[in-house]
């Protein structure tokens, strides 16, 4: 019986172990997440020693720049409920991880409980939303109206992938201008990362689908720096998609020089070595084709060594379809991996043709019906990992400062950023856009203003290209620590120079100078966009709150409303 006992709690303490010191909470409803918090907040003890212990507690160092900042964190409840609460719901899933309740013949992608505690976490943020009340921070007497709810202003996630399509269209365009080949690459990761494989014998190394995540970031940095070094440049999309037991894998579609193609399979083979499939030109969905083959090992691609599939549905680590835009739109093939697990509504899912074979309408209900319960369970895993959905490389950081100029009414003054504006506007006419109106940008055109695709090519050594960046203005947060805020945007100027690099001998300690080349920007014009400071307010709250927004404008104006 003692040994049972112990066999039983080394089990116990084995599903529990990583969650240290919280393990007992793994149940805690928000109400107690609330008071453990307020407790933590309130736990006295000498300063250095607070910290240390809530190290233990939260299993990682507390976040802050100073001392001063992280003291000023433990004794925050909020920040307790914050910290509480994410990681205990990330150990609550990994322990369903560890018993295998996730997965193919399971719940998929996430488990029951957390899809619910989801859907309710996104109820009260809807409510929150609308109850909640933007006004400017200094408001003249008399324009009241100038008030907006959050629910009016907040982008939602079908406004969010439209644009990511609308991008993804235009980097098609550019590409085929180009002469740029496409593809799909699917990276999978090793089987001792899969927590319930539905193939195979298990040997999960017990890692999250966050560290999962985060060894396929690294990887593919590794990649791209690699390719960069040697002068082949990649732009596309970057989808990540869970298994059903919740181990990512992603879906990338490249855009590529065509002649750059071997080099490019050898350098993912490198960080991904077991087996690569390249599967001919087919419409997505299609099943594999005998002028599929398999590379088994990085040396039998160097050698082009080659060989049929095994079997009809073999798989590899490494997966690279090839797209003939005859047969399929690149754009579209790239984005319905992303629709397949989030619901961007009905227009862009007929845009994109998500559900291309179905006549019978009966059946295309279901298999929407089907979609979005699959789309929900998705976003819930992704909340959860903190996992973006897709994003874009290989091509300017637009994408914010599209929002930023297209919120401003008023055309900046200097040219490439009024050119810019009009762009992103799909309009050079002043004003507020106004939702529902369809006056779409010229995504195309903006990044062919920024540079174009980095697939295409560096520019060459001398010459200059603009880029935007950020204009931000320092600021504190509620612990005190140095802050950069956004204010607006500003027009770089990139050029290629040879400068002085100086270089350390790891072996000697020398120094040495030399030229190198270096790139190397200055900014040219910058510009505001955030033109009016915003603060929130309970709707309960406003008339209050408006009253106050009046008194701080006549105090700062030193105008006599009265008069």
């Amino acid at each position: 019986l003692k040994a049972i006992t112990q066999a039983l709690n080394n089990y116990r303490d084995g599903l529990t172990g990583t969650a240290g010191r919280l393990a007992r909470y793994l149940d805690a409803t928000e109400e107690d997440i609330r008071e453990l918090a307020l407790r933590y907040a309130k736990h006295h003890l000498p300063e250095l020693r607070k910290l240390d212990w809530a190290k233990k507690r939260l299993g990682a160092p507390v976040p802050g720049k100073t001392v001063s900042s992280q003291l000023a964190r433990v004794n925050d409840a909020r920040f307790w409920r914050r910290a509480i609460r994410t990681r205990l719901l990330r150990e609550r899933e990994h322990l369903f991880l560890r018993l295998r309740l996730v997965g193919q013949r399971a719940e998929a992608y996430v488990s029951d409980v957390q899809l619910s505690t989801r859907v309710a976490q996104l109820r009260r943020q809807d409510q929150w939303m609308k109850e909640t009340i933007l006004l400017p921070r200094y408001l003249m007497p008399g324009d009241e109206q100038k008030t907006l709810t959050l629910e009016q202003v907040a982008s939602s996630p079908k406004s969010r992938f439209a644009k990511l399509y609308a991008f993804t269209k235009a980097m098609d365009e550019l590409a085929q201008e180009a002469g740029l080949s496409a593809g799909m690459l699917t990276l999978t990761l090793e089987p001792e990362w899969h927590p319930n494989p539905s193939h195979g014998t298990g040997s999960w190394n017990g890692a999250s689908p966050r560290d999962a995540h985060r060894s396929m970031a690294t990887r593919w940095q590794s990649i791209l720096r690699d390719l960069d070094r040697a002068g082949v440049g990649l732009s596309g999309l970057r989808v990540v998609e869970p298994h059903k037991d919740a181990c990512p894998h992603w879906h990338i579609w490249l855009l590529y020089q065509p002649d750059a193609e071997a080099a490019i399979l050898a350098t993912v083979m490198k960080y991904f070595p077991n087996k690569l499939k390249v599967r001919a030109p087919s419409r997505q969905g299609e099943k594999n084709t005998a002028n599929d083959r398999i590379f088994d090992s990085r040396a039998d691609l160097f050698a082009r060594v080659s060989r049929p599939l095994t079997y009809a549905n073999e798989g590899a680590q490494v997966e690279l379809s090839r797209i003939d835009r005859s047969i399929s739109n690149g754009a579209s093939y790239a984005m319905k991996y992303l629709l397949k697990t989030v619901d961007a509504g009905e227009q862009l899912n007929n845009e994109v043709g998500l559900f291309p074979d179905i006549e019978n309408d009966a059946e295309k209900k279901a298999k929407r019906k089907e979609h979005k319960a699959a789309a929900r369970r998705v976003d819930a895993y992704r909340s959860l990992w903190g996992i973006n959905a897709g994003q874009l490389f290989g091509v300017a950081k637009c994408l914010t400062a599209w929002d930023e100029l297209r919120r401003l009414a008023a055309a900046p003054d200097r040219p490439e950023l009024r050119h810019l504006w009009a762009l992103a506007r799909g309009s050079d006419e002043e004003g507020r856009i106004n939702s529902g109106t369809g006056q779409r940008g010229n995504a195309k055109g903006f990044i062919q203003a920024l540079g174009g695709l980095a697939a295409c090519g560096k520019p060459p050594k001398g010459i200059s290209r603009q880029s935007i960046g950020r204009l931000t203005e320092p600021g504190l947060n509620a612990y005190g620590e140095n802050i950069e805020r956004i204010k607006g945007i500003t027009l770089v100027e990139r050029t290629r120079q040879r400068v002085p690099a100086s270089r350390v001998n790891r072996h000697t300690g020398e120094i040495t100078t030399k030229l190198a080349w270096r790139s190397v920007k200055t900014v040219i014009a910058a510009l505001h966009t955030r033109l009016t400071e915003w603060i929130l307010a309970p709707q309960k709250t406003l008339p209050m709150a408006i009253k106050l927004a009046q008194a701080r404008f006549v105090e700062m104006t030193g105008i006599d409303v009265s008069a």
